[in-house]
């Protein structure tokens, strides 16, 4: 009975366990440590958002004081970020470490996928440059491709209108079949689930921008909107 026990929890925690990130660089700030990101939530674009975790304001490097980490999609600057708290523990103006404009989804890219550019105003060059395998470890749920061709076949059938949008916004699919459509503001939450349909009111909503996430034939479109 025990042994069964042990094997159900062993199974449920693998069928929960979120995905993980290994880093490890700058040892002149960070110390040759290795640090593990796990995956905390989901943004609005579909893209995960990975941490250190406890964040909880006193893990302790020598170069920076602090080292706790994030790693997460910037929208307004069309960015992965790879960001330190500042030592408050919530992020609220953490340092910008290192940047990839390649826009990978759900995860983050690789050492060889865009360019991770170090942050030189903050680090002071001290990290010797952007990160790639010879001076870095990157490892874990990373992506070393892009969207694949039937994805951006699925991009470029799939349209939203009209954008900006008012009242009624209508998904053009081209004769695919829709699995799931739902909206998310820009903090990630979501705001409607809109099942397969092929319009959406949202004049309820507020002003603003908002993503609009596709399910389709096991794939994910994710399309940004105006609500005026």
């Amino acid at each position: 009975m025990k042994n069964y026990i042990t094997m159900l929890f062993v199974v449920g925690f693998s069928a929960i366990s979120m995905a993980q990130i290994t880093f490890n660089s700058c040892h002149p700030l960070f110390d040759d440590q290795n640090f593990t990101l796990t995956q905390i939530s989901t943004d609005g674009t579909g893209r995960n958002v990975f941490e250190t975790i406890p964040i909880t304001g006193d893990q302790p490097c020598s170069g920076v004081g602090i080292c706790e980490f994030r790693i997460s999609w910037n929208d307004t600057e069309s960015r992965w970020e790879f960001i330190a708290d500042d030592g408050t523990g919530d992020f609220s103006t953490p340092f910008l470490m290192y940047s990839n404009s390649e826009a990978s989804t759900p995860n983050p890219p690789s050492l060889v996928l865009g360019t991770w550019a170090e942050n030189n105003a903050i680090t002071g060059g001290a990290c010797g440059g952007n990160l790639t395998p010879m001076n870095a470890l990157l490892t874990g749920d990373v992506q070393d491709t892009t969207l694949g061709i039937v994805e951006l076949q699925l991009e470029s059938l799939i349209s939203i209108y009209p954008n900006p949008v008012k009242n009624i916004l209508h998904i053009n699919h081209s004769g695919y079949n829709l699995d799931n459509v739902s909206l998310y503001d820009v903090l990630g939450k979501s705001v409607m689930d809109a099942k397969t349909s092929n319009t959406i009111n949202v004049s309820k909503l507020k002003s603003g921008l908002y993503f609009v996430r596709i399910r389709i034939e096991d794939k994910q479109i994710i399309k940004k909107i105006v609500i005026e």
